[in-house]
């Protein structure tokens, strides 16, 4: 990967963003590996693809590297922190460094995990159910007892007024979340699957990204008024839409704003778009509309 810094960051800044120090050890796959899309991780991989990225997008990877080295140094015998653990699956290798696990008076585990993220993140992401219950299938094959999964999230945009408002906000910038532990057989169903498609987009079988996998924003349509910048409503469908506007008094000043569903991931967040036939297909499609 190459990185590039548009904003003429100062250097020990850049230095310091430009800077990756994870690794997955001597393994495969890592646990969060596992959870990025195949086609998406086998592009990434491909040794002919030329990655740029500029240095201020690893600006919150940053603060989160720091978190955990803070919290790193702090010892407690009834905690064990920063472990990496292996085990063996499908032919391959699979790691995955644990942040926190807190051993309790029956000798079992509660494995814990430091997310730095906003509000909106703690209130909607089911990726970090999978990526705890990787680690606790990581756990039990190391003949370790786990009893529950947390994640400890520290909430860069916390707000008093939406927690008191919102009774599904975050209460606290610092916000502990129980997470639902799989059974076994549920979770080494759901690794073997991740590793088969991991493997299969390595060979060469790119399947293409789901829309979960591309954050896929709703198509959508929004009436907008004359003179007025924001939509007056947003609907599902051109049907809604028409039906709202007909009812109006001055309908002949409304219209309607067609938003087509966008690849949020694809648009933003992915550096090897440029390198994929998926997303080349999509802005032709769209293009073309």
């Amino acid at each position: 990967m190459y990185f590039t810094n548009e904003l003429n960051l100062p250097a020990p800044l850049a230095n310091a963003l430009r800077r990756d120090e994870y690794s997955k050890g001597n393994a495969s796959f890592s646990a969060t590996g596992l959870l990025r899309p195949p086609r998406m991780a086998a592009l990434y991989d491909d040794p002919n693809n030329i990655i740029y990225r500029d240095v201020r997008q690893n600006l919150w990877t940053l603060f989160g590297t720091a978190v955990h080295k803070i919290l790193e140094g702090s010892e407690h015998p009834d905690y064990i922190t920063e472990e990496r653990l292996f085990c063996d699956v499908q032919g391959a290798r699979l790691s995955g460094q644990i942040d926190i696990q807190h051993i309790q008076k029956d000798g079992s585990r509660v494995l814990q995990d430091y997310k730095t993220r906003k509000a909106y993140g703690v209130m909607n992401n089911d990726s970090d159910e999978k990526q705890l219950n990787i680690y606790a299938y990581l756990a039990q094959r190391n003949d370790i007892k786990v009893s529950g999964l947390q994640i400890i999230n520290f909430i860069k945009d916390w707000s008093k007024r939406d927690a008191e408002r919102n009774p599904d906000y975050p209460p606290h910038d610092i916000h502990i979340q129980d997470i639902k532990l799989w059974p076994f057989d549920e979770a080494e169903r759901f690794v073997e699957e991740r590793i088969q498609a991991h493997q299969a987009a390595l060979s060469g079988e790119l399947p293409d990204c789901t829309d979960e996998e591309r954050w896929l924003r709703d198509e959508k349509f929004a009436v907008m008024k004359e003179k007025r910048i924001r939509a007056i409503r947003v609907f599902d469908s051109q049907m809604e839409a028409e039906s709202f506007i007909s009812a109006q008094k001055d309908a002949d000043k409304h219209s309607i704003d067609h938003r087509r569903g966008m690849p949020l991931r694809c648009m933003e967040f992915c550096d090897v778009s440029g390198y994929c036939d998926q997303y080349a297909t999509f802005k032709q499609e769209n293009e073309d509309g």
